[in-house]
């Protein structure tokens, strides 16, 4: 077959394109530190290394999942930690009159310390991460605890003399002559609102009180989780009814309604016009060691979370060592490797370059 000059030509910038883009090939690896910077430059890596990218980002968050879990349980443990001292405390203070006393300043000064101390309880259930109390179930926004007192008459569903300021239907109300499971049904006026059960229906007081202490619950009994890896969430808080009203299941820490536990106890030490009552107070101190056991089973409760979440922390830590090892190992170049290659290629195009320039310089009378 005769070679045609055309054809010389054609094969040596043919030769020439190859040669500058495997060189172009070089340089831009050399440049970027990776082996991969088009699909085209290796399917298969391509489609690895975008797996592998898919997992750290989901790896990434589980970790912001974690930290943010983690922190939350920090806020409730510590809070939990607060309502303990304080139930301690309060059986400290109840115990220098355990059998009564018949000095009414001693009576008034128990009782005085017992109120603080019911208050201190109700800040640290009112505790907040940000701007979400953590306590509060899903209804988070708003303080899930208060108290105020009213009067109440027997028979009747309508609590009088109450603040009302901060209530809102639906809110959950516990005390004296106010039956298990009650809620606020409407609010009638600016002191006074009417009791409901979880179906609606009125509920009667079953005593007669004036100046009653209530205690009322807005949060609700919602388990909010955050997924940590997949297909596994982890339960992100304690809902303030399950930790102080003693309600609730899956999981219960007890049956002792705290905040109630403390009106009793305040009642039953009496003030300065009031005699204590002994059998009362006796009763009350054995329902509040019973809501500090409560306490420590949700304190064990979190200590349980918070341990898993850094095993699962470190698990995905691990993961994501592993996925990283791989992706280096794929994507970073071996730059010895590489500028020997570079020079090499680079030799060879220049001799491509000077062959094809000596071919162009060969006239007819060359191929006579």
């Amino acid at each position: 077959m005769r070679v045609t000059a055309n054809m010389s030509a054609e094969n040596s910038l043919y030769n020439i394109q190859r040669g500058q883009a495997r060189l172009n090939k070089l340089e831009e690896s050399i440049a970027s530190g990776q082996n991969v910077n088009r699909p085209s430059d290796d399917p298969i890596s391509t489609r690895n290394l975008l797996e592998i990218g898919d997992k750290l980002r989901s790896l990434d968050q589980y970790t912001s999942n974690i930290n943010k879990a983690t922190t939350w349980l920090k806020f409730t443990s510590t809070a939990m930690d607060g309502i303990s001292a304080i139930i301690s405390q309060a059986k400290k203070v109840a115990g220098t009159i355990n059998t009564g006393s018949s000095d009414p300043s001693i009576r008034q000064s128990v009782h005085d310390q017992l109120v603080d101390l019911k208050k201190q309880v109700i800040d640290m259930a009112n505790m907040q991460y940000g701007d979400q109390y953590v306590f509060g179930g899903a209804k988070n926004l708003t303080a899930p605890f208060s108290a105020t007192t009213g009067d109440l008459t027997n028979g009747s569903s309508t609590v009088l003399n109450a603040t009302v300021t901060g209530l809102t239907v639906g809110m959950e109300v516990s005390g004296t002559g106010i039956p298990s499971g009650s809620f606020i049904g409407a609010i009638t006026g600016p002191n006074s609102f009417t009791l409901v059960d979880s179906l609606g229906a009125p509920v009667s007081a079953t005593t007669t009180t004036t100046g009653s202490a209530l205690n009322l619950y807005n949060g609700d009994s919602t388990q909010m989780s955050i997924e940590i890896a997949q297909n596994s969430s982890q339960t992100l808080n304690v809902s303030g009814d399950r930790l102080l009203k003693g309600v609730g299941t899956n999981p219960s820490y007890g049956s002792i309604d705290i905040l109630k536990t403390f009106d009793s106890l305040i009642t039953a030490v009496g003030d300065s016009l009031t005699p204590s009552n002994v059998p009362a107070m006796s009763q009350a101190a054995a329902d509040l060691q019973d809501g500090a056991k409560q306490i420590n089973i949700a304190t064990s409760d979190i200590l349980s979370r918070m341990a898993r979440l850094d095993n699962m922390s470190k698990l995905n830590d691990n993961n994501k060592n592993t996925l990283l090892s791989i992706s280096t190992s794929m994507q970073e170049v071996d730059y010895a490797k590489l500028g020997v290659e570079l020079n090499s290629q680079k030799i060879a195009f220049e001799a491509s370059l000077s062959a094809t320039a000596k071919l162009t310089q060969l006239s007819l009378l060359n191929y006579m």
